[in-house]
């Protein structure tokens, strides 16, 4: 009888601790989880945007993405290396340079967000691109968001001429940062 309280025992801290082991797959034994390894063809063009006057640009590569901004009237270049680790990492060397960039679902459309390196507070940059119909032609279009709501910020398009004549147009659909706050 002892025995068997000691069995029923066991097995009762086996199954509290750990659980059985049965078909179901495990978190340990799920496939890690990475952020990309390359940034998807469908961005890997030179964009722009034309605001205030000026035209803003951004170059996605299979592993980079390159920008050329204007802030306070002056020129900005910015560069962000995207590299890549699994989800489940938890310490990083410092590369202030690398980036990181995932794929996410936000208002109905798949973005993918890039984060820096080694940033551990805010919601980074998020891209998507789509096809909207633009004076009756249909065009690809880059939408830049940033922000806790995903708040679409700006649209680049693959001309020159076409950022110029669409400026900051709004489209329907898209969820703008709200202009009362």
């Amino acid at each position: 009888m002892k025995k068997w309280m000691i069995a029923v025992a066991t097995g009762v801290s086996l199954l509290a601790v750990g659980g059985l082991q049965t078909g179901m797959p495990v978190t340990a034994q799920a496939k890690a989880k990475t952020t990309l390894k390359a940034v998807p063809q469908r961005y890997r063009h030179t964009w722009y945007h034309y605001a205030n006057g000026k035209m803003d640009t951004l170059t996605f590569t299979t592993k980079q993405i390159a920008g050329m901004t204007y802030y306070n009237g002056k020129r900005v270049k910015y560069v962000a290396y995207i590299h890549h680790h699994k989800l489940t990492a938890t310490s990083f060397k410092k590369h202030y340079s690398w980036s990181t960039a995932v794929t996410t679902k936000r208002h109905q459309a798949q973005w993918i967000n890039v984060r820096g390196w080694n940033q551990v507070m805010g919601d980074g940059d998020y891209y998507k691109v789509m096809t909207k119909t633009v004076k009756g032609k249909k065009v690809s279009v880059l939408s830049q968001a940033s922000g806790a709501g995903v708040w679409t910020s700006a649209h680049y398009y693959r001309t020159k001429s076409l950022a110029k004549q669409r400026g900051t147009t709004y489209f329907n659909g898209e969820v703008y940062y709200p202009k009362n706050v």
